[in-house]
């Protein structure tokens, strides 16, 4: 799948194609174009056919982060300058509008190799939803910043809105777009939900790994931008009023950001909040695989199952 990224955008390319051949390539997991094909094929549909809605799943994502990393003044993404950096931030706005755009030209290629109309417009109407409901999270994110009183329940929606809406997509459209029977999309869209819910609880937990890695943002973004995630959430339910007075403190704007996320790591582990937020982790990727019962065995089923398993972490349990 990777390749086709590079046919679509050449190293030859230049003006605004140049910044989306930067932010897309090389690429990362593929994770939810991942999501829409397997779907796809696991309710008896063509990977050809779905190549192209499957491409817009990436890029749309990548269009979003373009936006996120300006947002959250992230200066790096995947070890490199953030897009926002290497060209500017007007250019980084207009490349992840056209990329967000992208999204649905790509799904209309679709006809091409034989996909009804009717199931195009089926999927359309899915990926307009899910759009919305990614921008209706992030607002709910910002209006979260520096909350430790925000309840899980909000969290949870945030979650779902800001991060799940998309795998919930992906695995609704390949499904579609396969051909699938409506309890078979249906119970795609929850796998889809509850293994993006656990990615989102993933990506809090990135910051606390053994390794130090973060993934594609810096680790201590969420903690620069006074963000509320599970961890901290769940830290502060359980928290000793000395040890909420850390939290707080952590949370607020200051010249020792390193310091800080030594110390709020200190509570997270103490308070036995790390571990809270994996099993919340694990139920969610056990919640996901039950959702597969209504799907035929096959090798693709096995491959959605087997993205359940990559919710596990191995966090660093001591300072």
């Amino acid at each position: 799948m990777a390749d086709e990224f590079a046919r679509r955008w050449p190293e030859n390319t230049t003006g605004l194609d140049a910044v989306h051949r930067y932010a897309l390539l090389p690429s990362g997991k593929l994770l939810r174009p991942h999501l829409l094909a397997r779907s796809a094929l696991a309710v008896g549909g063509s990977l050809e056919a779905v190549l192209p809605a499957a491409v817009g799943f990436e890029v749309t994502h990548t269009g979003s982060l373009l936006h996120d990393d300006i947002i959250d003044q992230d200066a790096v993404r995947r070890g490199r300058p953030a897009v926002h950096v290497a060209f500017g931030p007007e250019m980084a706005i207009v490349a992840g509008n056209a990329l967000i755009f992208t999204w649905f030209a790509a799904l209309a290629e679709c006809a091409a190799y034989g996909i009804p109309h009717r199931r195009i417009v089926g999927a359309m109407e899915i990926q307009a939803a899910a759009g919305q409901q990614i921008c209706r999270g992030a607002a709910l994110e910002l209006s979260l910043v520096g909350d430790l009183e925000a309840s899980l329940e909000t969290y949870s929606e945030m979650a779902r809105a800001k991060t799940a809406a998309l795998f919930e997509a992906a695995c609704q459209v390949g499904a579609i777009l396969g051909g699938g029977e409506a309890p078979q999309i249906a119970a795609l869209g929850v796998f889809g939900d509850h293994l993006g819910c656990a990615f989102q609880i993933r990506d809090d937990l990135l910051p606390y790994r053994e390794d130090g890695a973060g993934g594609g943002k810096p680790a201590d973004s969420d903690l620069r931008n006074r963000r509320p995630t599970l961890p901290v959430l769940l830290a502060h339910r359980e928290a000793t009023p000395a040890q909420r007075a850390v939290l707080r403190a952590c949370m607020m704007p200051g010249p020792d950001e390193g310091e800080a996320f030594g110390r709020l790591a200190g509570v997270l582990r103490a308070t036995g909040a790390l571990d809270a937020a994996e099993q919340s982790a694990r139920h969610h990727a056990e919640q996901a695989r039950r959702a597969l019962a209504e799907i035929p065995p096959s090798a693709d089923r096995d491959a959605l199952q087997a993205l359940t398993t990559t919710v596990d972490i191995p966090l660093a349990r001591s300072a």
